[in-house]
């Protein structure tokens, strides 16, 4: 049995938000990003790389679905790279969660009446002011992303899994629950054997997971055990962050996690610090030992929130 902490960060209406971090970090990126690169895959499949999460693409007969969709101070850069390798108009926009660097750009979009898809708790999520989990990325530590605006949220929504069809394409969105967020969607193209894992697997490093908005450890580890049983050896993986990659790598990230938590769990039961569990698992994914680190004590927080 899985048991889930939760952390809930709310503002009164009385309180102003601290939105200085996000507005830097737009400003940064209007400054510092002129163009995406872009990855074929297939005639039908690309992926759209840089200043925000992965952009899935998939070009149908008439009309393209895109999956995610960065910020919106970056959608002219993005329709250029779009405009790249097809003239098709947007039919959906699908968010695979509702984290800014992935859906920001709903603000755009949603002003041109093209309907966006996502988990129901991802809508729900954007209809607040949320701070991130910065305990896993410090970078993130302090940061506030403001509600979105009523013509930026998702006009269709789903509770486990959703279908879709289009241009002889069988698409399926899954939640697998609490993962990443409490929000996630998996989208598997299954006549392509094409995925868009969102932030529930990276393939460079550990997965961010953010417990102050519905994301569990212990969950992301059952999320990827999902995504492996579905997939299969020739299943082509475009993950939230990071290069095209495949099933191999979403086990041995699952792997790693399960022996990053299964240790930490025996270490906390014997009182050593997170440095001496750290000390005592020799895998590491890529060079992150700090986040490795970070992960022992959000994992010994997440039982804590547990008990309560």
């Amino acid at each position: 049995m899985l048991v889930f902490s939760f952390l809930c960060f709310q503002w009164s209406a009385a309180q102003t938000p601290d939105l200085s971090r996000y507005k830097q970090q737009v400003q940064r990126l209007s400054e510092d990003v002129a163009y995406f690169d872009v990855e074929k895959i297939n005639n039908q499949f690309y992926m759209i790389i840089g200043g925000g999460g992965n952009v899935g693409v998939f070009v149908g007969d008439s009309e393209v679905i895109l999956i995610d969709n960065k910020y919106e101070v970056l959608e002219a850069v993005l329709m250029d790279a779009l405009r790249t390798f097809t003239d098709k108009p947007i039919k959906y926009m699908i968010n695979t969660h509702f984290h800014h660097d992935h859906s920001d750009g709903n603000k755009t979009y949603g002003k041109q009446g093209i309907p966006i898809i996502a988990h129901e708790n991802a809508k729900k999520r954007m209809q607040a002011t949320a701070e991130l989990y910065g305990g896993i990325l410090p970078f993130l530590e302090g940061f506030v992303q403001d509600k979105y605006p009523e013509n930026a949220l998702p006009v269709i929504t789903y509770d486990s899994k959703i279908s879709l069809h289009e241009s002889g394409e069988h698409i399926e969105l899954y939640h697998f629950g609490y993962g990443h967020t409490d929000g996630d969607s998996v989208v598997y193209f299954t006549e392509a054997n094409i995925m868009h894992t969102g932030d529930t697997f990276v393939g460079y490093r550990y997965p961010y997971v953010d417990l102050y908005n519905g994301g569990s450890i212990q969950g992301i580890i059952q999320v990827l055990e999902n995504i492996a049983a579905i997939t299969n050896d020739d299943t082509i993986i475009m993950p939230g962050h990071g290069p095209i990659t495949s099933r191999k790598e979403v086990l041995q990230i699952k792997t790693a996690l399960t022996e990053l938590y299964k240790k930490t769990l025996e270490g906390l039961q014997k009182g050593l610090t997170p440095k001496a569990i750290a000390a005592s698992i020799p895998t590491t994914v890529g060079k992150a030992e700090n986040i490795k680190l970070n992960y022992i004590k959000s994992i010994a927080l997440e039982q804590e929130r547990a008990k309560d």
